[in-house]
């Protein structure tokens, strides 16, 4: 049942040995031909694009979530960034007399200019999260769920339709001869 295969020179076994080489190397594609043939060949490969899809789905699952938790942290940070930055800004030295010292007015300006910057860094820090999550995760989950998600759902009605035909068959084919009139007559 070994047949052998040639893979860009390399020449492989079709067996379980080849399942696992195509995945280290990448899935083969799956040939209408085969599908025909129903060979185990074919439904160890397909077999292996399901793992893989659901691999796949997996993975995005997990992105997913470790982005939103790497934006959640950032955006953590800014508002600790932003706090300081007020804290900056507020600032103001207490004068031991009447008028505050040159070097007093100085650094509490420098301060205020600081603040002023750390908050314009956080408003685009907060515009650069926003497009993140924009443009990283909404077309992840998208993909994830249209595309991976209708071929699962496909998947589940192919095998309901196909454990309905074989319960049909499996009471087509324990019928007696006299039974057998009445049933097909409910199953057209």
């Amino acid at each position: 049942m070994n047949q052998q295969v040639s893979i860009t020179g390399l020449s492989v076994a079709k067996d379980s040995a080849a399942v696992n080489f195509s995945l280290i190397m990448g899935l083969l594609p799956l040939e209408f031909t085969d599908c025909l043939q129903d060979s185990p060949y074919f439904r160890d490969s397909l077999h292996s694009h399901e793992k893989e899809l659901e691999r796949t789905s997996s993975s995005i699952k997990e992105l997913v979530k470790e982005v939103k938790n790497l934006l959640q942290a950032a955006k953590n940070l800014s508002n600790a960034q932003r706090r300081l930055s007020q804290t900056l800004i507020n600032f103001k030295f207490e004068c031991i007399g009447s008028n505050q010292t040159e070097d007093e007015m100085v650094i509490a300006q420098s301060l205020k200019e600081f603040g002023k910057l750390i908050a314009a860094i956080e408003d685009e820090k907060d515009r650069l999260l926003d497009r993140a999550y924009e443009q990283f995760i909404v077309p992840l989950e998208s993909f994830r769920k249209e595309h991976i998600g209708a071929v699962k759902e496909r998947k589940k009605k192919f095998e309901k339709q196909t454990a309905k035909f074989c319960a049909s068959q499996e009471r087509y084919l324990g019928l007696s001869t006299k039974k057998q009139d009445t049933v097909l007559q409910e199953v057209s």
